[in-house]
């Protein structure tokens, strides 16, 4: 990676052999031999021009994003939103008796409905009296009051939305999780790199000196890609999670090089019958152990190691990244600073976790119906925003050997500043090893009762270690929308919780433009909804007074049940007396069997946003298999530009996960809420995964 030392014959192939170098990120440069060559070598001025031109984009892209993130930092508590986790204000006293009563207002019906189809309902509300009566084309929504909030965020139109022709060829999916504009993102970076090797006369055979410069820059760009506190995700107002796929193009980049680095020097050491002699120099040993540590990062990051064996894969990126580091510093001393450069950032991330970690004691409980644990921190109340997670280490020998060490992320499931004194809740889904030991560990303090036992439920205490929040929205303020729609499914319903009531926070507060609320559930048993009715109950009493404001909760089963785990006694399922019985427990809710037609639904929130004096923009959010995404845009690619003009746009987040594993290594990172990243949801950890 340097001019070779002017004290040796340019003919001898002693001498090529021995100023050459067979590691993984660099040749015989930068500090060899004699004179001949001060400051860096072309091949090095080259590749600072590289990082700097990843630089430039990423400042084009943050000046892109920059309105947005103005908008959202004018209002000023979000200058403190969604940094840092503390412990938020006491609860309120009323809420707090109301804890261990009947948490839902109960009113005599004698409504009856007939169990239908996937066109038709359970309803919970008898529609005739109900304040959110409306059929399936909105009409009857449109004519609810239009009360006005008094201070709204400031509304800044995404790109998406301003430049709706291109990002609809930009996010189109080309196969679920993977949009052409990731796609086109990743190429164009590679066929950077790719003319940058042939740049000027190089030939990565002749002399792969390049090769092994442009491995070395890339290590400190894949760490700060692949850091939970990411300076360019914070910049671009983005979660590490997205990011993901670059880090590990980026990575793949490295590992590349890297290799094809070491292939050119053995194939002219070969060629030269140098090889034996010139392989045993330290300088090439120690080139070899961070080529080892480079290939042992790539092979432990395709998806099958990650899918089978993930605690392996995390305790060999330790080991993989030590020794690449290692290696091309005691390999060449031109390393030396991008390697500094590298441990600097992944330093800084670490010191910053630090401040973001909290040691608090949890209660578990857990919820049969749903398979999950229920996870309350009442120590710790504020400092999130709905839709970031926590990474929760529980601190026990009975999560395993090493179990208790090991993080794992998980959304937060309630809104900051609750008055609720449960503090920050997690629903820890049972998906994999870890969460099945949380969820046996819950289990042995009993179960979450149902609704008419709700007060009485045991709890179990273990003392954790919480850190975050990390992801979420971003830039994106979802109270300065007019309308919102969120479609979940199973486990991701915690998103939409979050959601939603961080929503009705702002609305109570007068902080918020959104006019029209509506929460889809899908979820495969009918007696999921059992656990959830409280929760559901709350958040449609908490708006039922304030005037203008309308919220509707679409629960869809899509397994038929035997018997319902939250009917009373002699209610026939399906029948009319526990359809009268649920319409007695949360207006405004209603029970679909079937999956729910979402261009339907979509049209009809959609329409009723469009009737408004000035509209704000409909936002979509969506958490759950990636299928139930692909679904939703789709959905929202079919609304026609008038009506989406009349909206004031229609923009989509996404937080899901897929059915099945990716075995491609570009797959795009989508966060897994509410599930262990673990297992068949190995492939969406990151890198630098401790």
């Amino acid at each position: 990676m340097s001019s070779y030392p002017s004290a040796t014959t340019g003919n001898s192939s002693t001498s090529e052999a021995t100023t050459g170098d067979a590691g993984a990120s660099g040749g015989q440069g930068g500090g060899g031999g004699g004179g001949g060559f001060n400051g860096p070598s072309p091949d090095e001025t080259m590749v600072y021009w590289l990082d700097i031109a990843l630089l430039c984009v990423v400042s084009a892209f943050f000046l892109a994003f920059l309105p947005r993130m103005i908008g959202r930092l004018s209002n000023f508590s979000e200058w403190t939103r969604g940094l840092i986790l503390r412990a938020g204000g006491p609860p309120d006293p009323m809420v707090q008796r109301m804890r261990n009563q009947d948490r839902i207002q109960r009113v005599n019906t004698a409504t009856t409905y007939v169990d239908g189809g996937s066109d038709q309902s359970h309803t919970l509300a008898n529609h005739s009296t109900s304040a959110y009566a409306y059929g399936r084309s909105g009409k009857e929504w449109s004519s609810a009051p239009s009360g006005q909030t008094t201070n709204p965020p400031a509304h800044v139109v995404s790109l998406t939305s301003l430049f709706h022709p291109l990002s609809k060829f930009f996010g189109y999916p080309i196969s679920p999780g993977k949009s052409t504009g990731k796609y086109l993102l990743v190429i164009v970076y590679m066929a950077g790199v790719f003319f940058l090797v042939f740049f000027n006369g190089g030939d990565p055979l002749a002399d792969s000196d390049r090769l092994g410069y442009i491995a070395i820059s890339q290590i400190p760009v894949a760490v700060a890609l692949g850091t939970k506190n990411n300076v360019i995700g914070m910049l671009l107002g983005m979660g590490y999670e997205r990011l993901n796929y670059l880090h590990r193009a980026v990575g793949i980049v490295s590992f590349a090089a890297a290799g094809m680095h070491a292939l050119g020097y053995l194939y002219k050491w070969a060629i030269n019958e140098s090889l034996a002699q010139t392989i045993a120099e330290p300088f090439v040993i120690w080139g070899l152990v961070g080529l080892g540590g480079v290939s042992l990062l790539f092979v432990c990051s395709i998806p099958v190691v990650r899918q089978r064996a993930y605690t392996f894969f995390l305790y060999s990126h330790i080991a993989g990244y030590v020794l690449y580091l290692i290696g091309i510093c005691y390999h060449e001393s031109v390393c030396i600073n991008w390697a500094l450069l590298s441990v600097g950032i992944y330093g800084l991330d670490h010191f910053l976790r630090v401040i973001k970690t909290r040691f608090a004691v949890a209660k578990l409980t857990a919820v049969p119906e749903l398979g999950i644990t229920r996870v309350e921190l009442p120590g710790v109340g504020a400092g999130w925003r709905a839709g970031q997670h926590v990474r929760l280490r529980v601190m026990s020998g009975e999560m395993g050997l090493i179990g208790w060490s090991v993080a794992h992320p998980f959304t937060i499931a309630n809104a900051s500043d609750s008055e609720s004194g449960h503090g920050l809740v997690l629903l820890c889904k049972k998906a994999g090893s870890w969460t099945d030991k949380l969820y046996a560990a819950a289990n042995r303090s009993g179960s979450y009762g149902s609704e008419e036992k709700y007060g009485a439920q045991r709890i179990r205490e273990m003392r954790v270690i919480v850190e975050g929040p990390y992801g979420g929205l971003g830039n994106m303020v979802m109270s300065s929308y007019s309308s919102v729609l969120l479609v979940t499914g199973g486990s991701g319903v915690t998103f939409g919780i979050g959601q939603a009531e961080e929503l009705v926070q702002h609305i109570s507060s007068g902080k918020s433009a959104v006019k029209f609320i509506e929460l889809v559930w899908i979820t495969q048993d009918k007696s999921s909804l059992s656990p959830m009715l409280p929760t559901f109950a709350s958040l449609l009493n908490s708006v039922a007074n304030i005037p203008g404001v309308i919220m509707r909760i679409t629960v869809h089963y899509t397994r038929a049940d035997k018997q319902s785990a939250f009917a009373p006694e002699g209610a026939k399922v399906g029948g009319s007396s526990l359809d009268a019985h649920l319409a007695t427990l949360a207006p405004n809710l209603t029970l679909h069997a079937g999956r729910p037609s979402l261009p339907r639904a979509l049209s009809s929130i959609a329409s009723l946003t469009s009737s408004l004096q000035d509209a704000k923009g409909l936002a979509v959010g969506v958490c759950g298999p990636l299928g139930l995404a692909g679904e939703v845009q789709r959905a929202v690619r079919g609304v026609d530009g008038h009506m989406r003009s009349a909206c004031g746009g229609i923009e989509v987040h996404e937080e899901c996960v897929p059915t099945f594993p990716s075995a491609n290594p570009f797959y795009p990172l989508r966060l897994v809420l509410s599930q262990e990243h673990n297992s068949s949801d190995a492939d969406y950890l990151m890198l630098f995964y401790f």
